[in-house]
């Protein structure tokens, strides 16, 4: 694995830093002192990264060698830090020198990793003068990661701020800040275990979730911090088990936020290195690793999953039911999709076949830039992260087995951004498959040994409205070529979009085989309806009906059919071949009582086609900073509020028959810093995104009525027969909620 020098400055800073495990690395002599050269007699250069500097320290205290310079390099961190109090990035640090402030407030997790690791392991060898100023920035550092809250969907974040938190509280003696941090990682395990992992398999985050694991498993000073990380680190693992595709030695099929669209690798590999699952990078000039801690040893029963075929994978990644990710492995080709798109740096619709670890898999890419291949980076953010980022359209997808059904819709929305200047889908594939194309049927068929891929085009559209043309593109790329729809029009009148149905063939060992397979595919006739709002695409796939249903607007609240469906309730976490393999892990952790609240928040209340229903608020699933408090003037003596700007609380309800509700709560909305709350419906089927429910100020507990966005009249909901989820989130802190009401009767008032 190569790394070479970027723009941020040194090679050393992704390096050192980037895996938090923490990885030191040492580097050959002339690239040593590279930092120090830039920064010892001149103001540091613009790009130069906080996460290279405290890489680069890191690196010293290993090698033992120039204290002498530490005094000034602190001082360099000392002045990239906000010190602030009234600031609300008090102790957080600037992303590069250039910044003129806080840019990316998860700086203060990264480059806490390494100077935590420096503190434990080489405070005695600092002068003292050294020493006591990477005192102060740790403990600024802590105000930094608690006024830091991470949502506990995003993921890795979250890992390196809980493990902060911990380990930092513990070795500089402020047991709050350690509390905190424990209380933090429980959530963590609390949302994985109803809802899965949220940035799943990512190539590149899933390395920062291992390392930041194993940091926390190495350095907590509590039991309870080591069971917990262990836990997530088996669950992790688990997870690249799960979905390793031996043949090609990588973690195959659809991931969210990725870095290399083409192969599908990134920092997970330094990881991989560890375990011995990938070779290493030999004798690279620039990277001779040296661990800091050891790597968390991978139990022989997750690293003998890898081999065993077939494999069908199933997992979850959020509340919403399309919030899934599946994936069948063969001994010799994978299929994969995710129900749903997770963001712009996604690879949705994945096939992988044989071959050097460096080959292009198969994936579909929404490209509105003209980069096909994710190779076209740019500065994506304030702190000038420089990523491929590309569309986000709607997108559905539903798989059994060895077919899948996709579907995407371009929006205007989707177009605005200034890096659009046009409008593709693509589907690449590696150069050196057999491939076979049929204009006619709109048909590619790729070979590989005993595997086989085939992709037909189920319906396109250009933005005139007309169907768009397509075609097979060598456009000179050394490792792939591209199946690709042509969606732009100059005169934009319709939406645009593309609809695939993907088959994977295994064991095709003969042309006979083969030709059969082929000729079984194309011998198929998909249902294809296209109405004026409802768009639906089936086949009759090898293992059951595949299909995909989806209706206008094609926005986050829009009806959405898959079949097969993930239901909204008992979805597994991680699953392998009809078996529960992640849920488990976490189970292990918790008491009787605490496995059994949240088993019991999870049942859906029971909503009657006629007539009315009310439960309390604490009966839902809590997550902090939502918290359930006392009150004596509140029914049952308990209410559900929140203490900072983030937090959920979700109800499960079981809609027997379609019908329009209305919604009311008890709540105490006291002034106008907290009379609000966000709202949000999830089911199967449809979903409705947070909106803002604002409340009439009263000084008392009142029941009011669901009244969305300032509307002066109440707000009825349409719910659909089966299981949706009712969700509160943070509008503002401190507004509390004691009780709910659903009537099918707009007349009927709670009482």
């Amino acid at each position: 694995m190569q790394f070479s020098l970027n723009r941020t400055g040194w090679l050393l800073a992704i390096v050192c830093t980037f895996l938090v495990n923490p990885t030191v690395v040492q580097c050959a002599p002339r690239d040593k002192d590279r930092l120090w050269e830039q920064v010892a007699t001149h103001e540091p250069p613009p790009s130069m990264g906080l996460r290279s500097l405290f890489g680069y320290m890191l690196l010293l205290g290993e090698s033992r060698s120039h204290p002498e310079r530490m005094d000034q390099l602190f001082d360099l961190a000392v002045a990239a830090q906000n010190h602030d109090p009234k600031h609300r990035h008090y102790g957080n640090l600037k992303w590069t020198w250039r910044d003129e402030g806080v840019t990316d407030t998860n700086a203060v997790e990264f480059c806490m990793q390494d100077a935590a690791v420096l503190w434990i392991k080489h405070r005695d060898w600092l002068p003292e003068s050294a020493r006591e100023k990477l005192r102060q920035i740790l403990l600024l550092s802590i105000e930094g990661c608690l006024r830091h809250r991470v949502s506990v969907s995003y993921t890795n974040i979250a890992i390196l701020n809980a493990a902060n938190l911990i380990v930092l509280g513990e070795q500089l003696g402020q047991p709050a800040a350690a509390a905190e941090g424990y209380a933090r990682l429980k959530d963590i395990c609390q949302w994985t275990w109803a809802y899965g992992t949220h940035e799943f398999c990512s190539p590149t985050y899933f390395g920062v979730d291992l390392g930041g694991l194993n940091f926390l498993r190495t350095y907590t000073q509590r039991e309870e911090g080591r069971q917990r990380a262990s836990a997530l680190l088996q669950l992790f693992w688990t997870d690249v088990a799960a979905n390793w595709f031996e043949p090609t030695g990588r973690m195959a099929g659809a991931n969210s936020r990725t870095y290399d669209y083409l192969r599908g690798l990134g920092h997970l590999d330094l990881q991989l290195q560890a375990a011995g699952w990938i070779k290493g990078p030999g004798e690279a000039e620039n990277i001779v690793s040296a661990r800091a801690i050891p790597p968390w040893p991978v139990p022989e029963k997750v690293q003998a999953i890898r081999t065993q075929f077939p494999r069908w994978v199933r997992q979850s990644w959020g509340i919403s039911p399309c919030q899934s990710r599946t994936q069948q492995l063969y001994a010799d080709v994978t299929l994969s999709t995710a129900g749903e798109s997770y963001g712009s740096q996604d690879a949705l619709l994945c096939a992988d076949l044989p071959g050097d670890r460096k080959l292009a898999r198969c994936y579909f890419i929404p490209d509105g830039r003209e980069d096909p291949y994710g190779q076209n980076r740019y500065a994506a953010d304030a702190a000038k992260h420089l990523k491929a980022l590309h569309l986000t359209p709607f997108w559905a997808a539903a798989q059994q087995g060895p077919d899948a059904v996709t579907l995407a819709i371009y929006r205007s929305a989707d177009l605005k951004a200034k890096e659009v200047k046009n409008l593709q889908s693509h589907f690449v594939f590696r150069r050196d498959l057999d491939r076979q194309w049929s204009d006619e049927h709109k048909t590619l068929i790729l070979r590989s040994g005993t595997a086989a891929v085939g992709i037909r085009v189920l319906w396109s559209r250009a933005q005139d409205g007309q169907p768009a043309n397509i075609h097979l593109v060598d456009d000179g790329q050394p490792e792939a070529l591209r199946l690709t729809v042509e969606h732009h029009c100059e005169q934009a009148t319709d939406l645009a979009g593309v609809a695939l149905w993907v088959r994977v063939g295994s064991g095709l060992n003969t042309d006979e085989a083969f030709n059969a397979w082929r000729k079984q595919f194309d011998s198929v006739r998909p249902i294809v309806k296209i109405g004026d709002r409802t768009l639906q695409f089936a086949v009759p796939g090898e293992e059951g009906p595949v299909s995909v249903q989806a209706s206008a607007p094609f926005t986050e609240g829009c009806d959405v059919q898959l079949t097969p469906a993930m239901s909204s309730l008992g979805r597994p976490v991680l699953e392998m071949n009809g078996k529960e393999l992640g849920r488990p892990l976490l189970e292990a952790l918790e008491t009787p009582a605490t496995l059994q609240a949240w088993r019991t928040a999870l049942q859906p209340i029971m909503v009657p086609d006629r007539g009315s229903i009310a439960w309390e608020a604490e009966s839902g699933f809590v997550f902090r900073p939502m918290i359930v408090g006392d009150d004596a003037d509140a029914s049952g003596g308990r209410y559900v509020s929140s203490t900072a700007d983030k937090g959920t609380v979700t109800w499960a309800l079981h809609v027997t028959q379609a019908n329009t509700y209305y919604l009311w709560a008890r709540v105490l909305a006291p002034d106008s810093q907290h009379d609000s709350f966000r709202v949000g419906l999830i089911g199967d089927g449809y979903q409705m995104p947070g909106k803002d429910w604002n409340l009439t100020r009263a000084p008392h507990w009142q029941w009011q009525v669901l009244r969305l966005d300032k509307s002066k009249t109440p707000t009825p909901l349409s719910l659909t027969a089966g299981i949706c989820q009712l969700q509160l989130r943070v509008r503002e802190v401190g507004t509390k909620i004691d009780r709910l009401f659903l009537t099918s009767d707009p007349q009927e008032k709670p009482r």
